[in-house]
């Protein structure tokens, strides 16, 4: 409160003597400050009067989506993003984020429309490849994504995150010696990279390796503890070694530290399947839907979960559901139940 005390204070001092250029960026500085500190209302109302002043600045109509879409209103974001860009069809930041709000809210298409013009403007950015990658893989097309992925690696070699990335591409796939090849090869480049060994331990369990899955995971635990994504993941390796105490402890923390997780939320709905509690399972799966998150195999559970409770018409539409989004597990439940 004494925050925004001064800064009243300072407007009501400065506002009688500053011409309107003078006052937008006034505002425009103390919206980025705001901004940077994390107050993204105030930002966004020192946003709104700079506009005020200047109805066509496009650096605070794109700040202000970057505090909206912080302060979870993706969908106002693309409305101010697709005002800057109306002014200036080239403006990048206003892209980038576009892209950003647009794979924020499921809607990857568009997203990638924005990377595509993106890279006519900009041809040679490893960024815009890598970015690329990352949501064809959240739509499943993953040849498409491992191409862009080698450009990326192409135009900026031996960068770890992305040799992971393509590494998690053949893990999606099922090709689990050529990810692990390219996981090691990263970890020559980093020693301490976490997410290499986070995705060791996802291989390592396809393998039914559980000692060695939970070995890998607690190694990235040990670099960034308490980071969520990684207790999830050794939740869900509790579960298939059926330490469900353990497991849910894990995923229960994962869900506080970041209740925006729908990885934690399937999990979990699996660990409530697995003690014979269905129905809350299914909530949580359709929770884990609403995250707009790529979830693999979150259909696969979903379906498995009515057809524990002799629903096969809602487990078949899962099931189905599933298949659309290349989960093979789906495809094989269709096969075996739903012809």
């Amino acid at each position: 409160m004494k925050r925004i005390f001064q800064f009243l204070v300072l407007f009501t001092f400065l506002s009688g003597c500053e011409s309107s250029e003078e006052r937008t960026q006034r505002f425009f500085d103390l919206g980025n400050r705001a901004l940077n500190d994390g107050y993204y209302e105030q930002a966004i109302e020192f946003y709104n009067q700079a506009l005020k002043e200047t109805p066509n600045f496009t650096a605070a109509l794109n700040n202000r989506g970057v505090a909206r879409i912080e302060s979870g209103h993706p969908h106002e974001a693309v409305i101010d993003y697709n005002r800057a860009i109306q002014i200036d069809s080239a403006y990048l930041d206003a892209l980038f984020n576009r892209a950003y709000a647009y794979e924020e809210i499921g809607q990857f298409k568009n997203a990638l429309k924005d990377i595509n013009l993106i890279q006519t403007l900009n041809p040679d950015s490893a960024f815009v490849y890598f970015y690329q990658g990352l949501v064809q893989t959240k739509m499943r097309n993953y040849e498409e994504a491992l191409v862009s992925f080698n450009t990326a690696d192409r135009l900026n070699p031996l960068n770890p995150e992305t040799i992971i990335n393509k590494a998690t591409i053949y893990y999606f796939q099922e090709v689990y010696d050529m990810a692990e090849d390219l996981v090691n090869e990263a970890l020559e480049l980093s020693t301490e990279d976490a997410n290499a060994y986070s995705l060791l331990s996802l291989i390592e369990l396809e393998k039914e390796n559980y000692q060695s899955s939970l070995a890998e995971i607690n190694r990235a635990l040990d670099i960034v503890p308490g980071e969520p994504y990684f207790l999830n993941n050794r939740g869900f390796i509790y579960i298939q070694m059926d330490s469900l105490e353990s497991a849910i402890t894990d995923i229960n923390r994962s869900i506080v530290l970041n209740p925006q997780n729908g990885w934690a939320y399937r999990n979990k709905g699996i660990y409530l399947s697995k003690i014979g509690d269905n129905k809350s399972a299914i909530r949580l799966f359709n929770r884990a839907i609403q995250s707009n998150e790529f979830i693999d195999e979150l259909y696969f559970y979903l379906g498995n979960a009515h057809h524990n409770l002799g629903d096969m018409e809602a487990a078949c539409a899962a099931w189905k559901k599933g298949m659309e989004m290349n989960e093979s597990t789906s495809q094989q439940m269709i096969d075996q139940n739903c012809n």
